[in-house]
């Protein structure tokens, strides 16, 4: 039986660091370095219920990292030596 690689994607996505899976991760950074044009072009070979269900999926992931990019500034903030009050501050002011 053949899988497709959207079927490939989906059970790779539930094993944690197997080779195929750091793999898929370098494609899909590479699919981030091409042209808006080219990824396109390339969408409309797939399904739309399967375009729906990748959206979904990024969409899932960008909320589930939202939480480590805050922490990363609050990091960077607080090495520059700003304060939360600080920050609260500048805030309500603009």
């Amino acid at each position: 039986m053949s899988m497709t690689t959207y079927e490939m994607a989906r059970v790779l996505e539930q094993l944690e660091d197997s080779p195929e899976k750091v793999m898929f991760g370098k494609l899909l950074n590479e699919l981030g370095n091409q042209s808006g044009e080219r990824i396109r072009s390339a969408a409309k070979q797939v399904p739309l219920h399967m375009l729906r269900d990748i959206i979904f999926q990024f969409q899932q992931v960008i909320e589930d990292r939202k939480g480590e990019e805050v922490a990363s500034i609050a990091k960077s903030i607080a090495e520059q030596g700003i304060s939360v009050d600080e920050l609260k501050k500048y805030l309500e002011s603009n």
